[in-house]
């Protein structure tokens, strides 16, 4: 299948680039992002790490990035596309349901991840994506920092009782026991637009990789959505295809299909 609209692919890191058995990018998947370059086809990251933390796709030439899902964009060249911060006030909101059902979340700022302890669920999630969160005063953190993110570590019994009490937030889940909430009118779709609409070119000529909850909102609205084999039934309903997991040489697969390599 053939499909030369594409002007621009979005790739998330962890579970789609990058594997959670090995932590490092497919050399199947390297070679397959010099191709589309050499094309003329934009590449983009669209992660919810934070820039900091995308060292494992550092060494990949790409034009541009997505991070903290949707909540800072950038160029390669480190033009700030669009950013988006929370108000105090709906972090002391998130704090005082913390206190109310007894969990622990971590903020996200330019700087770090930032938790008040490594709990056990913090650990897990820490080992899972070798990146170790920063322990620190969140207060002291909140005051001088930017907040891109929240991020309890909670399962979804907890998470329909605490979204009702932030309206001004939305929820998204790659893991059954950690959640990202970003606020209202931020996510990868939103991400993807705010860049495609920079580089003048539209939504439709964008192809989107994922494998998790957060990646929903932009596989479901680029031109293309591919869900990885490994990807959550959540995200395999919204993709207009699903190709093999990571592991598996999934996107060199799914742009073999679509006759973009």
């Amino acid at each position: 299948m053939n499909n030369h609209s594409i002007k621009a692919v979005f790739f998330d890191i962890d579970g789609t680039l990058v594997s959670f058995r090995s932590h490092t990018v497919p050399s199947s998947a390297r070679r397959a992002i010099v191709r589309l370059r050499e094309q003329g086809i934009k590449v983009f990251i669209a992660t919810g790490r934070l820039m900091r933390h995308t060292e494992v796709v550092r060494d990949i030439e790409v034009d541009g990035y997505i991070t903290v899902n949707g909540s800072y964009c950038i160029t390669a060249e480190g033009e700030v596309i669009f950013e988006r911060a929370f108000p105090r006030e709906v972090v002391e909101k998130v704090w005082a349901l913390e206190r109310e059902y007894g969990f622990q979340s971590a903020v996200m700022t330019h700087e770090d991840i930032f938790v008040s302890h490594i709990g056990d669920r913090v650990r897990t999630i820490a080992d899972m994506i070798a990146i170790e969160p920063a322990v620190a005063d969140l207060r002291e953190i909140v005051a001088t920092q930017p907040v891109l993110q929240m991020c309890p570590y909670i399962d979804a019994d907890i998470e329909a009782k605490i979204m009702p009490e932030l309206p001004e937030c939305v929820a998204s889940r790659w893991i059954e026991t950690f959640m990202d909430i970003n606020l209202r009118g931020v996510d990868k779709s939103v991400g993807i637009s705010k860049v495609m609409e920079y580089y003048g070119l539209s939504l439709r000529e964008a192809m989107a990789f994922g494998d998790g909850g957060n990646d929903v909102p932009m596989v479901r609205d680029a031109g293309v959505g591919v869900a990885m084999g490994n990807a959550c039934e959540e995200l395999k309903a919204v993709a207009d295809y699903v190709t093999l997991s990571v592991d598996d040489d999934g996107i060199e697969a799914a742009l073999q299909h679509y006759g973009l390599i």
